[in-house]
């Protein structure tokens, strides 16, 4: 069972029709935090420094989760991926996880035929038979992502509000540091302006986007790609 409902949208045509017009009530934000409940013998992972709260008998194992094709990747571009499994033991175990910055807790859900790449730095745990790669994923762009495949449900904690815009083999051009996942194939292509147009425009860090998929937006800056646990932590990071 994992926290927060999905607000339910009403139909415009259950409205009385002799109301007069007013604005829409606000829908009730998205969790912070996610939580989690498991049985005795289940087991879950956490980012790395993200447990808030352990309501029951568990035992604790830290691996690493995202493995890298050039280890280089992980010194500049932060992509080391470390979590907590956290298994129960002989009770009912209740977790809860969150991230020092405001925005939504997302879930996505992973099958065979249905990867998705996500920025590293928003991941918060998951569940299931998930594997993680690092990989460069666009052309002509130094621009890396998570790729995650398997059977699983996926936990992301995205800064400030989620923009979801599905692609549907349409080309799109989207500012990779707001690009919080990518789900289904897709391809992506750099230099979209020309150098003039980067000096002159500010915008660098663009990519044409296409695929079957749908493209996850975050509404604000990304937070600092640490896995958390102070000096020890961030030597782990780069390290290992």
């Amino acid at each position: 069972t994992f926290g927060g409902r999905r607000p339910t949208a009403r139909p415009a045509s259950a409205r009385p029709q002799e109301a007069p017009a007013r604005p829409a009530p606000e829908s009730p934000a998205r969790p912070e935090v996610l939580e989690i409940d498991l049985e005795p013998g289940e087991a879950a992972y956490l980012r790395r420094s993200s447990l808030l709260l352990a309501d029951g008998p568990f035992a604790l194992r830290t691996q690493r989760v995202a493995s890298r094709r050039l280890p280089i990747l992980g010194l500049f571009s932060g992509q080391n991926l470390w979590a907590n499994r956290f298994e129960a033991q002989d009770g009912a175990l209740r977790l809860v996880a969150g991230r020092d910055y405001h925005g939504e807790v997302r879930d996505l859900k992973i099958a065979p035929d249905r990867p998705v790449a996500i920025k590293p730095a928003l991941y918060l745990g998951h569940s299931g038979d998930l594997s993680f790669t690092v990989q460069r994923m666009a052309k002509r762009e130094f621009w890396t992502m998570t790729r995650v495949t398997g059977t699983g449900t996926l936990h992301l904690k995205v800064p400030g509000r989620t923009l979801v815009r599905p692609l549907a083999d349409n080309e799109v051009v989207v500012d990779t540091n707001a690009v919080a996942a990518v789900t289904g194939p897709f391809t992506a292509h750099g230099r979209v302006l020309t150098t003039n147009q980067y000096l002159r425009a500010g915008e660098a860090e663009n990519v044409r986007l296409s695929g079957s998929g749908e493209v996850w937006l975050q509404s604000e800056r990304p937070p600092q790609a640490s896995g958390g646990g102070g000096i020890l932590g961030s030597l782990l990071e780069i390290f290992t």
